[in-house]
């Protein structure tokens, strides 16, 4: 069976709010229960590498074997499961056949199965028919999760889809978002579980490459794509909130990917939607960008400064204050990742794509019916003539006008990444990487214009650390004219590729 849930995190004294909400007045009357769930993997923890779980829940003196395959992390967690009533608290082996857990274990001995962690949650559940025809089951979890010694409590809400249209539980999570603050929570208990049993922390994660067939609808494709940008958003979250600066990297890409993808797709969209959620994207990833920027800063500026510079000593003096303020601006991206905007931004998106995905009038034009290989090369061609337009003059551009023409070969290098299944495979990696070689180059521009000004902010009121900016300025600025100095090689490479061929 698919299990599609939404799972929230929220204050446990938050839930009187929720119960009270008047779109859960009709809902059935609660049903509270205590679960103590086990769950289990090899020593080696096979299962939970493979992205299995294996548990044993207790519920009344009745036992249910679960297991769960690899979640697919989007807004609205996707997983396979398979359940058996069992007599132990042992599993059963028998029972494995024919699921992921059996197929994980082939190389092992399945008797080596060990309790892995345990969690207790006295949970609260109520069912709600929403649209005439879909059935959701709202939970509040409270409890704790237990690794030996190591705990984490949980207090959070569940909407889980019984049956019906997807949209709906994102509707009903926007409408009880409304009564308190709640968070996406993207990790399941499992993950979190097995995070606490072995000491790993979150690991950021890539973008997974792209695939449709050529002839699916536009609206279909657009879909497809937005989907798998919310599942890269959702993967890194817990990274990113964990302070991993290859999860904050990674978030921010993501950010950016959405963005590009409603800027690729624009002619065809509802206009009101895609600028509205547009705005809000841009203000969300402008947090992500001041926390990156300091992760850049500390310590990739200032250590490779050091190593060049002609004045290395006075660039240490800088490193304190940096790192006062890198811990400050992690501590403005958690707050705005566990926030309501924040939240109620990825559930907007992900809604308006189930709906979507069933009526792609609710998305746009109605070109969107017609075959992505159709309109594909003309949405990439108007990238291109924005970028060919913006790089008319780049051998005499300021930095401000360098800066919007990378941020234009940005575009045109998702929107490649976005297509790839239209094009052969040669082309899409030549455009790509004539994108990236003239967007790292152009990026080493920006990098050097904004260096100064982030040291400056460390030195206010500190006359004194002025030989420090400085030096750092001057290496700044070196390391601008090299990179001006290949710009125009990068520059012809990129125009003789298949984007500026029509």
């Amino acid at each position: 069976m698919l299990e599609t849930e939404i799972k929230l995190r929220l204050p446990a004294a938050a839930y009187d709010a929720i119960r009270r909400h008047p779109t859960l007045s009709h809902a059935d009357p609660e049903d509270a229960r205590h679960e103590v769930t086990t769950y289990y993997d090899t020593p080696t923890l096979d299962l939970a590498r493979q992205g299995v779980s294996l548990r044993i829940r207790t519920i009344d003196g009745h036992r249910v074997q679960t297991v769960k395959a690899a979640d697919h992390h989007s807004v609205a967690a996707q997983r396979n499961e398979w359940e058996q009533p069992v007599e132990t608290d042992s599993p059963d082996l028998d029972a494995l056949a024919g699921t992921p857990a059996a197929q994980a274990l082939h190389t092992t001995d399945a008797a080596d199965l060990q309790p892995a962690f345990t969690t207790e949650i006295y949970r609260v559940t109520r069912r709600l028919r929403v649209d005439g025809e879909t059935l959701i089951e709202t939970a509040f979890d409270q409890g704790v999760i237990a690794a030996g010694a190591n705990t984490e409590p949980v207090s959070e809400f569940e909407l889980e889809l019984k049956h019906g249209n997807p949209a709906a539980v994102y509707r009903l999570a926007i409408a009880l978002l409304s009564a308190t603050p709640m968070a996406i929570e993207s990790s399941s208990k499992a993950e979190r579980g097995m995070r606490l049993r072995s000491g790993e922390h979150p690991q950021a994660v890539k973008a997974a490459e792209l695939n449709f067939a050529p002839d699916v609808p536009t609206a279909e494709a657009f879909v497809l794509i937005i989907r798998s940008i919310l599942s890269h958003i959702m993967a890194n979250l817990a990274a990113a909130r964990a302070g991993d600066v290859e999860g904050v990297h990674q978030l921010r890409i993501a950010i950016r990917r959405m963005r590009a993808a409603l800027v690729l797709f624009r002619p065809l969209l509802q206009r009101e939607t895609a600028a509205g959620l547009g705005a809000e994207l841009r203000r969300a990833g402008q947090v992500l960008g001041h926390a990156r920027d300091w992760d850049v800063f500390l310590p990739g500026t200032l250590t490779a400064a050091a190593k060049h510079a002609a004045q290395p000593d006075w660039l240490d003096l800088l490193r304190t204050q940096a790192e006062l303020r890198r811990a400050a601006a992690h501590s403005d991206l958690r707050q705005e990742l566990d926030g309501p905007a924040f939240t109620g931004l990825l559930l907007g998106i992900a809604g308006w794509i189930e709906d979507g995905a069933a009526d792609s009038a609710v998305l746009g034009d109605e070109r969107l019916r017609h075959p992505v290989a159709e309109i594909g090369p003309e949405l990439i061609g108007r990238l291109a003539r924005k970028v060919a337009s913006r790089g008319r003059h780049h051998d005499d551009a300021s930095d401000k006008a360098l800066h919007e023409l990378r941020k234009s070969i940005k575009k045109l290098r998702y929107g490649f990444e976005f297509f790839a299944p239209l094009f052969p495979g040669k082309r899409v990696r030549a455009a790509v990487d004539a994108c990236k070689d003239l967007q790292d180059l152009l990026g080493h521009i920006n990098d050097a214009a904004v260096t100064p000004d982030l040291a400056r902010t460390l030195t206010k009121g500190r006359t004194e650390l002025a030989p420090a900016v400085g030096a750092l300025a001057a290496w700044a600025e070196k390391r601008s004219q090299k990179a001006r100095r290949r710009v125009p090689k990068a520059w012809r490479k990129l125009r003789e590729t298949e984007a500026f061929q029509h």
